[in-house]
């Protein structure tokens, strides 16, 4: 999974500025303008996203337009619907319901559910 897209989306405005560009390509003085921000602020925002790999940007004579890198964010929103696929629920030990010395070295299920759990 991508952390840095994840991160980057964190910001609010980051958010914002995603929403804009899922519209169209927008310059940075556009953004900072639909947005209520400076442009050096924009800018930065950009350059997280960018980073992140969730934006592309064009050159047009003066301006840098920037857009939506949609594969990555397509990709990016498959990766988190997999994290609401139906799973097991407890660990897959060797030994039936008991966990192994070896089980428990990666699994803290047991300590998590609590010890008035019968499901773990």
């Amino acid at each position: 999974m991508n952390i840095e897209a994840m991160k980057a989306l964190c910001e609010p405005s980051r958010c914002k500025i995603i929403m804009l560009l899922s519209e169209r390509a927008y310059c940075v003085s556009a953004l900072a303008t639909l947005l209520g921000l400076s442009a050096p602020a924009v800018s930065q925002h950009l350059r997280v996203l960018y980073d992140a790999g969730l934006v592309t940007s064009e050159k047009y004579g003066y301006h840098t337009h920037y857009k939506l890198n949609k594969d990555a964010l397509l990709s990016l929103s498959k990766k988190i619907a997999e994290l609401t696929e139906e799973k097991p629920d407890i660990c897959h030990t060797t030994q039936g319901n008991k966990c192994s010395a070896a089980d428990t070295v990666g699994c803290r299920t047991r300590e998590k559910k609590g010890k008035g759990d019968n499901n773990a």
